[in-house]
């Protein structure tokens, strides 16, 4: 006789609607009955996830096949730096913005026609015995044979696990200026703490975002429409995978740590995680993970040591890419700016796996 599982996934964002509408599409023998539970009604859903830049990389719509998310809402093809100094870079994106909610919910959509079970409810405590795992879901307790933790970055399943992540709060205004159309800005400066300001389109205005902890904070001139703001975990997890719980997204620290883009990074991790689980193989997803471009740790060297740099360091790192980078700049770089290789290095694999 064929033994079906019970699969509950906690957090119906990035990482945990891929990771359910994965577990049906690899579940070819229809053995899997898949919980995904978010614990935010449709209000708050909604105003939690549009604290978010929005920017997706074409490269996880080739990645995410066959799933196909609706809510892509402008092309991005630029990259636009401002550094210390009067450094402007700019670089080519293949990319687009997304309306987050309605990005979210067609995922959702497509995982219950698939068969998955879509519910509302807060998770209190769980409980690994053996083979299984206890949840208390509201005030009932139901007994699953793996869960994975999407639940955010202050995530329950992951205290529970005894897993720490590091965490950074962000704000983000949205205002009446008008867009630079398929362009993401970017503005760095001492005062961002290794981060930036970025400035994206958002329909007819701009979404502006910083670290809170910015000293002092930016000069907002326009008016401010809407403050939001929300923390993120960066930097990855000591372990993913602990017995039948695994973590992915947020919760899993999976957010790239310069570049702070994290859509990505989870949707691939839950793409991961839900294959090993329906090979029940929950190991597997976690040594799959480190082998991922995304795990790299030169990203959070990068971030630990832009965070002590000045904005004249900022200034002096970044002049070999104030003009074109030829043959020439490549030899003046190895010559005279050999103690910023580690952080040429971040940013070139963060142009790969960064967004």
């Amino acid at each position: 006789m064929v033994k079906n599982y019970k699969v509950l996934v906690v957090g119906a964002g990035p990482a945990g609607t891929s990771t359910a509408f994965f577990l049906k599409h690899f579940d070819k023998n229809n053995i899997f009955n898949v919980d995904l539970i978010e614990r935010l009604p449709s209000d708050k859903f909604s105003r939690y996830h549009d604290m978010c830049g929005e920017a997706i990389s074409n490269d996880l719509l080739k990645e995410i096949h066959p799933l196909q998310p609706e809510g892509l809402t402008e092309k991005i093809h630029t990259i636009q730096e401002h550094w210390p100094g009067d450094i402007d870079i700019k670089t080519k994106m293949n990319g687009h913005l997304i309306n987050r909610i309605i990005f979210l919910q067609s995922i959702a959509e497509k995982f219950q026609k698939n068969g998955g079970n879509y519910k509302l409810g807060t998770v209190f405590s769980l409980n690994q015995k053996k083979d299984q795992v206890k949840v208390k879901i509201n005030e009932t307790s139901e007994i699953y044979d793996y869960v994975i933790g999407a639940d955010g970055p202050n995530s329950l399943i992951r205290k529970v696990l005894g897993l720490k992540a590091k965490q950074k709060l962000f704000m983000q205004y949205i205002v009446d200026k008008q867009p630079n159309s398929g362009t993401l800005t970017f503005n760095y400066d001492e005062k961002y703490n290794g981060d930036y300001m970025w400035e994206f389109p958002h329909g007819e205005n701009v979404k502006i975002g910083f670290p809170a902890s910015s000293n002092p904070p930016p000069l907002i001139n326009n008016k401010i429409m809407l403050k939001q703001s929300k923390y993120i975990s960066y930097g990855g997890l000591q372990h993913y995978t602990i017995g039948r719980v695994l973590l992915v997204g947020d919760a899993a620290a999976q957010t790239n740590a310069i570049t702070k883009g994290g859509i990505r990074s989870a949707m691939i991790a839950g793409k991961i995680a839900a294959e090993s689980v329906v090979n029940n193989n929950p190991l597997l997803y976690e040594q799959r993970w480190l082998q991922t471009n995304f795990s790299s740790k030169v990203f959070l060297k990068a971030f630990e040591r832009l965070q002590n740099m000045s904005n004249s360091e900022l200034e002096k790192h970044m002049k070999p890419y104030a003009k074109e980078v030829s043959i020439f700049s490549t030899i003046k770089i190895l010559l005279f700016y050999k103690k910023y290789l580690p952080l040429y290095k971040a940013y070139a694999l963060a142009n790969k796996a960064g967004w």
